[in-house]
């Protein structure tokens, strides 16, 4: 996954895995996740890796960023364990290379898995409140905003809608130097609501006795 030179790494699995329908990719990469986590598989070590707090100096952000894409679509699984650990491992591996964080936002930008972009913000929440990086708190918050907030009305996900503000709120707090609006990372907010999948008179014609 993350080696640079491979051609199987982990641009090829982002390549396969995006472009799937959610339901056909749950069908096969998370039931694979689920079987194989705690089976000292590479799943395993993957996690165990990136959470270890060994000396990663010598490897690059490229070979960082592959390994993150790896973890970050092993988000979409519905095993708690598995989700919790790579969000973890997420923060550990790059509350020191904050400069992967904005590339990967990007990358994962319009993933049909709402659920993964959300918790990849929750990552780069922690990796912003975790780092002394004042220079690389600032690109990631300036990412955030002109991705989520600049146009004024941003997603209606309201936990990764909060995670994105707690990372402009950090570079706030520490008077760094950004180019935004604060009163739009702020409520009330101008989204539009999700509309409903089905009525309420179709609820009650297929459901009640």
């Amino acid at each position: 996954a993350p080696n640079p030179e491979h051609p199987f790494n982990a641009s090829f699995l982002h390549k396969n895995l995006k472009h799937q329908a959610l339901a056909q990719r749950d069908a096969w990469w998370s039931v694979f996740l689920h079987r194989h986590f705690g089976s000292n598989s590479a799943v395993d070590r993957l996690i165990d890796w990136a959470l270890s707090k060994q000396n990663r100096r010598h490897v690059t952000d490229q070979a960082i960023r592959l390994l993150a894409i790896a973890l970050a679509w092993f988000l979409t699984s519905s095993n708690r364990f598995v989700r919790d650990r790579a969000t973890k491992a997420l923060v550990t591996l790059l509350e020191e290379r904050l400069s992967v964080l904005p590339t990967l936002l990007q990358d994962f930008r319009d993933v049909n898995d709402a659920y993964v972009l959300e918790r990849l913000y929750a990552v780069a929440y922690g990796c912003a409140l975790r780092s002394h990086d004042d220079n690389g708190i600032r690109d990631l918050t300036q990412a955030t905003f002109d991705e989520v907030f600049s146009k004024g009305t941003p997603p209606p996900h309201i936990l990764l809608r909060d995670y994105a503000r707690g990372i402009i709120e950090v570079a706030l707090h520490r008077n760094l130097r950004i180019k935004i609006a604060a009163r739009k990372i702020r409520p009330p907010y101008k989204s539009k609501w999700i509309p409903p999948s089905v009525t309420e008179k179709e609820l009650k014609h297929k459901y009640y006795p």
